[in-house]
């Protein structure tokens, strides 16, 4: 969740401190739009990079729940693409038709833990979280400037499109940042020797 301080911030035009798109100059926003949009494009290449040692990622450590309420390794990639696929999706299409869309909140935790997502491989899993993202990047790129300042409703509070992608990658950078810890705690460099 965005705080305050970032939300209201002035008008620099670093995308790390403006989500408010209505704070900057109009003739400044296109390249905040463009910055966003790599921004949520990243993780295509991220992705990309993971697969050069997922061989070395054992397979409890890609499909184990490090706790009940924690998802494993190949489910946090899953709800990207579940979300990306679905709710995000859905949630743009809204933004850009409708007048003021009161967005429901997404539901794809439930559908990953019920789904099959740690009997696949994590190769297509990971191909799903590429595919999926490729789509919504290309969704974020065909919009209009103007629907960029649409407003959303989302838990009883107002953001436009614009702050509601942020939102997006604010939330994955987050979930593959403790990913990232919990590899890191795994201690891979160790496995096998004894």
């Amino acid at each position: 969740m965005t705080d305050s301080s970032s939300r209201n911030a002035s008008s620099s035009t670093s995308n790390d401190e403006v989500t408010d798109l209505r704070s900057v100059p109009e003739d400044q926003r296109a390249d905040l739009r463009t910055a966003l949009i790599e921004q949520v494009e990243y993780l295509i290449d991220e992705v990309e990079a993971l697969r050069t040692v997922t061989d070395t990622v054992p397979e409890p450590v890609q499909s184990g729940r490090p706790t009940d309420d924690d998802l494993s390794m190949k489910e946090l990639y899953g709800l990207i693409a579940e979300l990306d696929r679905h709710e995000r999706t859905d949630w743009i299409r809204r933004a850009r038709d409708e007048d003021t869309p009161t967005l429901s909140p997404a539901e794809a935790t439930e559908r990953v833990r019920r789904g099959d997502w740690n009997d696949r491989d994590l190769d297509v899993v990971l191909d799903a979280v590429q595919d999926a993202r490729r789509d919504l990047v290309a969704n974020l790129t065909d919009l209009d400037a103007g629907t960029w300042m649409r407003e959303v409703e989302v838990e009883g509070e107002s953001l436009t499109l614009f702050e509601l992608v942020h939102r997006f990658a604010t939330d994955d950078f987050q979930r593959l940042r403790d990913l990232g810890y919990r590899l890191h705690d795994a201690d891979l460099s160790d496995r096998g020797e004894e």
